[in-house]
């Protein structure tokens, strides 16, 4: 008989879970070409991209209506998989579904949900100590991204086995055309969520008196940032992008700044030191972890660090070509198909 394995997608169009769910799912189906594959799909996402990458047609699609991170979605994803005989349930992202009997495999991101205290996102933070309590019941098989989110994992949750750090990769596409010498355009690239610093971000450009930079932020406003304030600022809100023109932005960029309070992982400062533009970002464990020697840091919690380390870096290009240097030898250690083998000696063991 042939294996059975559910897959969730519905986070295909997140940001970085939407690349990680790129650069593995598809290679990880097409390896186990002889087994039968669910896709459960958000009905309102782009996914026609995603199947077209698949050799074998051993898969189905099952749409799910209802929306990420309520209960009503453990409902359906139950009635509708419940007749099926599954050897095991993989979700690229922390939800899992708490009523289905079966083996399961979780890739954990990070454990913003649980970290953040903020009111507003009171049953949001609820929802996933339901969801995390029920990974340790289970005792399912979890992938960490970092060694940073494993140690997350032991310290916010009850779950001390069965995880596996297995870090992202990079994709080829990112590739330097231009001098960062001849730029002079500050960029950030995420989504623009509270525990990403913006605020702290734009305020530090502005104190740096900067008159020929402009500052572009791109990426979904999530912090109901009043854009129009900064309109005349030399500070513009890009929005959302795709990757190609994402490219030309950092390669037309003296300078990228993650100022991030919290990160699980950090595609962006990666990307950006393939593209040969230098990396500014904050001291977290993560984006240490992540970055080594390839980025310049900043104290978030030393007054004006940020704004003294752009000028800085504006400044210095010895030093900036110091940690292009390095950036090369750190990019090299992310691979996607490392990635995928690695992740594929994990499902071997689950099946």
């Amino acid at each position: 008989m042939k294996n059975k394995i559910i897959i969730d997608i519905r986070m295909l169009n997140h940001s970085g879970i939407s690349i990680y769910i790129e650069n593995t799912v598809f290679e990880i189906v097409n390896h186990y070409r002889k087994s039968n594959f669910i896709f459960l799909v958000n009905p309102k996402s782009n996914h026609s991209f995603f199947l077209e990458k698949l050799v074998f047609n051993n898969y189905k699609i099952i749409y799910i209506n209802s929306s990420i991170y309520s209960l009503k979605e453990q409902f359906e994803i139950y009635f509708k998989l419940f007749q099926y005989q599954i050897d095991f349930f993989w979700s690229p992202h922390y939800i899992i579904p708490i009523f289905l009997r079966t083996k399961i495999l979780v890739t954990i991101h990070d454990v913003w949900h649980l970290v953040d205290n903020s009111f507003d996102k009171l049953l949001k933070r609820i929802y996933a100590k339901i969801i995390f309590f029920f990974i340790g019941f289970k005792k399912a098989n979890i992938i960490a991204v970092s060694n940073f989110t494993k140690n997350e994992i032991l310290k916010y949750t009850n779950i001390k086995k069965n995880i596996s750090v297995i870090k992202h990769g990079l994709e080829q596409k990112w590739i330097s055309t231009k001098s960062y010498k001849l730029n002079y355009d500050i960029l950030y690239v995420g989504n623009i969520r509270n525990h990403k610093n913006i605020n702290l971000l734009i305020q530090s450009f502005i104190k740096t008196g900067l008159k020929n930079s402009k500052l572009l932020l791109i990426g979904k406003n999530n912090s109901h940032i009043n854009e129009n304030f900064y309109d005349k600022m030399n500070i513009e809100f890009v929005g959302e992008t795709n990757q190609n023109n994402l490219i030309s932005y950092y390669n037309n960029a003296r300078l990228l700044v993650l100022p991030s309070s919290y990160e699980g992982f950090g595609f962006t400062p990666l990307e950006a030191m393939a593209c040969e533009c230098p990396v500014l970002v904050s001291d977290i464990p993560s984006l240490k972890e992540v970055c080594k020697d390839g980025a310049f840091y900043f104290d978030l919690n030393v007054e004006n660090d940020l704004k003294n380390k752009i000028l800085y870096l504006i400044e210095n290009e010895t030093a900036c070509d110091e940690l292009l240097f390095k950036g090369k030898k750190i990019i090299n250690k992310y691979n996607w198909s490392k990635t995928v083998n690695e992740t594929i000696k994990k499902i071997d063991k689950l099946l």
